[in-house]
Parts: C-alpha cells; structure tokens; sequence
C-alpha cells in the first residue's frame, strides 16, 4: 500500500528532484551545443555518427594537403610563365637587333654599338630565367627536371615537365658567333625562338591542368563538409527554443520541489491540538 504521508519517505520530493536533475542535465546538452555549434562534439553525444565525422575530417584534412601541393606547384607554373613571357617580350627586340646587324652598311663602330644593344637584351633574357624561381623551384633554367605532385588522396600525380630547353636555348643564342648575323636568326635564335614557344604552351597546359584539378578537389571538399554539417551540425533555432523550454521546466521542477518538502509540515499539523 502506497505511503501517503511520511515523514521519512517524500516520495513527491523524489520525483520533484528527478525532474529538475533531468531538465539540468538536458539544458546543460542544449547549451554544449549551442556554444559548440554542433549536435554531436563528442563520443559521449552519439558515438557511431562522432566516429564516421571524424573519419570524414581526416579526408577533408588529407585533401587540404593535396590542394596545398597543387597550389605549391601553380606557384611554381605561374613563376615560369611570367619569366617565359617576359622573355616573349623581348624576342622582337632580339630580332630586330639581330637584323639590324646583319645590315653590311653597318659602321665598325655602329656594329659594336648594335651588338652591346644584342648582349644587354640576352643578359636581360638570362635574369628572367634566373629569376623564375619558386620556392627553389626553376623550371626555365638549364637543366630543369619534371615537378611532380599529389593530385588526389589515391597517390595519383600531376606532372609539369620541366623547360630547361629555354636555358640552353638562350645559352647557346648568348655563345653563338655574332659576325654572321644571317646564320645566328637562321639557327641559334630560331631553336631559341622555338624552345619558348613550346615552353609557353606545356607552361600554359599545365596551368589549365593544375586549376581544373584544383577546383574538382575544392568541389568534393565543399560537398563533404556540407555532408559532415548534416551529420555533426545543431539546428541553433531549435537549440535556442529547446533551451527556453529547459529554463522553463528547471523552473517549474524547483518550484514543484519546494512544494514537496513542505508536505511533511502538514503532517506535523496533524499532532497539533
């Protein structure tokens, strides 16, 4: 038979007090995730979805790291092809000096004149070649060998074939023996000439390559973070409402518990004359 009133037994404090811990421990849930922003921050919230979130954090940290190669790598593309182009440039210049030597109405003196004019521009050509250097990465220079990197979290490689024949082009142009004008367009500068057009193209290919590849893994990453927020994200309106509604039966269970200590004083009232 159920105890009615009791002294020693408040059953309405105990189921006072159960209620008030459970909207403590609920508001406490509720305000973990709104400061977290997130539904499941830990094993302790759901532990299967916290073990698939994390797995799904590493791939997305893992495809940082390619996207960071990739663009290490562009760097080192977008460096080549301003020093290509820059030497582009000065190519008309170069013929033009050239062909303006070969003019047999030339002066000695002229002739030495437009030669100095022919170095400066060679020696201008070799500093950009020099200068085409990304974090000790030269892809214009003599010798220059293939760069390879990551394109994706299974290994594959991207590779940016190296154009060392700009550097030993423009050498062998620098060497070549300037009182035969006619044969240096005719050899020494037009493997030149043709050297950094084909340079300017595999330069140009790659950078098309490197950018298309880089927006794929920046799409697959957007695309799992977005799936990793539905798994992982709270709904902050929600929260908020939830909260309230916490507060609220927080209230009403400490008030139900004061009600319920009271009760013994009524049976107290029962031995008063």
């Amino acid at each position: 038979m159920a105890i009615n009133n009791s002294i020693n037994t408040n059953v309405g404090a105990f189921a006072a007090l159960r209620n008030l811990n459970s909207a403590g421990s609920s508001q406490d849930q509720t305000q973990n995730r709104i400061s977290t922003g997130q539904r499941v921050s830990s094993a302790l919230d759901q532990a299967a979805i916290f073990a698939i979130a994390q797995n799904i954090r590493g791939e997305l940290s893992a495809n940082a790291a390619v996207q960071q190669g990739l663009n290490q790598t562009a760097g080192a593309v977008s460096v080549a092809t301003a020093g290509a182009t820059g030497i582009s440039n000065l190519t008309q210049d170069i013929q033009g000096k050239l062909v303006e030597l070969s003019n047999p109405a030339l002066t000695a003196e002229q002739r030495g004149i437009v030669q100095n004019d022919v170095n400066a521009l060679l020696e201008q050509a070799q500093g950009f070649v020099d200068n085409a250097s990304f974090n000790g990465t030269n892809l214009l220079q003599s010798g220059a060998g293939d760069l390879n990197t990551l394109q994706n979290e299974s290994g594959d490689t991207l590779t940016v074939s190296g154009q060392g024949s700009v550097g030993d082009s423009l050498a062998a142009l620098a060497a070549a023996d300037f009182s035969d004008p006619a044969s240096v367009l005719s050899n020494e500068f037009a493997a030149f000439q043709s050297a950094l057009n084909n340079s300017l193209g595999e330069l140009g290919a790659s950078s098309r390559r490197i950018v298309a590849q880089n927006d794929q893994l920046q799409g697959i990453s957007d695309a799992t973070e977005e799936g990793l927020g539905n798994l992982v994200d709270a709904n902050l309106g929600r929260e908020a409402a939830r909260l309230a509604a916490d507060q609220a039966r927080g209230q009403l269970s400490q008030l139900s518990l004061g009600i319920a200590n009271r009760s013994p004083e009524v049976v107290l009232g029962l031995f008063r004359s």
